[in-house]
């Protein structure tokens, strides 16, 4: 193995990704986990990761490799190259930066897997030829990156972007799992969350049907088969990510906005078309498309932070 190939984590609140990427984009070996949930601390992680990448390659052939790229749930402290306080997950600090380097002696890239996106984005997909460009994940939570300029918003410690916990809805005063506050995007609209809203917009609006919806996929199982209540919840939902999505290109002002994540890409009626009529056209609206890298997206741009760092 050369230089020209990079190790792709998609560290996830569900599953952990990880591939074997090429510097042209193309994606050599791939294998999927779930994210563990147990255990005494978050070096569970880091330790699992350790497993599978011993699973694609050999010791002797990992060294030989550009580095480790990480796309990671956050927030993050860069500083210390860990997940800390995430709400997704059961553990307060997940260390990944140091384990990786101690046990690989490679550089270790770690960014908030959004960022990693948008970077992604930038150098294999539907960016190439953009300097203003924003990604937005709805997946088990809500999260977004964005380049301006040419440059990867990064922040103070690496969590510019976390779109999803903007108050995108003030007629419920929903609370979002964050503990945090209220009305946020993620609390309505994540696939964590998505039917945890529902039930309580059915109470909200005195609707005395009964649904049994444990998971996001069951809503939108029944908007498939053309369930005029839960269409009409989907739309309200719509509304709430429109003007989300409004407040990022006023936040931003960029020329396009690629959307993926679980949630979008296998329901992309229901999640783009609503937040294409509903947006709000104080500045000129982006291109706002379906990201075209897929579910691949984080896995391409953690390659890519390592081939091109940001900073």
């Amino acid at each position: 193995m050369e230089k020209n190939i990079a190790v792709a984590i998609d560290l996830g609140a569900t599953n952990i990704r990880m591939a074997l990427v090429s510097k042209d984009g193309k994606i050599l070996k791939k294998i999927k986990e779930k994210t563990p949930k147990t255990g005494t601390s978050g070096i569970v992680i880091a330790e699992q990761i350790k497993n599978m990448l011993f699973s694609l390659a050999a010791k002797e052939d990992i060294l030989k490799l550009a580095g480790i790229g990480i796309g990671s749930i956050g927030p993050l402290d860069l500083t210390k190259g860990a997940v800390v306080n995430t709400p997704n997950l059961p553990f307060k600090f997940i260390p990944l930066a140091k384990p990786l380097k101690k046990e690989f002696s490679l550089k270790v890239a770690l960014f908030n897997d959004c960022r990693a996106g948008v970077w992604g984005e930038k150098h294999f997909g539907a960016g190439k030829e953009k300097e203003n460009l924003v990604f937005i994940t709805i997946s088990t939570g809500i999260g977004g990156g964005a380049i301006v300029n040419g440059h990867l918003l990064l922040g103070k410690n690496g969590n510019a972007g976390e779109i999803g916990h903007i108050i995108a809805e003030t007629k419920y005063n929903f609370p979002c799992r964050c503990k945090k506050g209220h009305g946020h995007w993620e609390a309505c609209a994540s696939g964590n969350n998505l039917a945890r809203f529902f039930n309580f917009w059915l109470s909200k609006n005195k609707n005395k049907k009964k649904f049994n919806f444990a998971e996001a996929k069951d809503i939108f199982s029944a908007a498939a088969g053309e369930n005029q209540t839960v269409l009409k919840f989907l739309d309200e939902v719509g509304r709430i990510g429109a003007r989300a999505v409004s407040n990022i290109i006023v936040a931003y002002n960029p020329e396009l906005i690629t959307i993926g994540g679980s949630v979008a890409l296998n329901n992309p009626e229901y999640v783009l078309n609503p937040i294409k009529k509903y947006v709000e056209h104080y500045l000129a609206v982006p291109e706002i498309i379906i990201t075209p890298l897929g579910d691949n997206l984080v896995l391409l741009g953690a390659a890519a932070c390592v081939f091109w760092p940001p900073v």
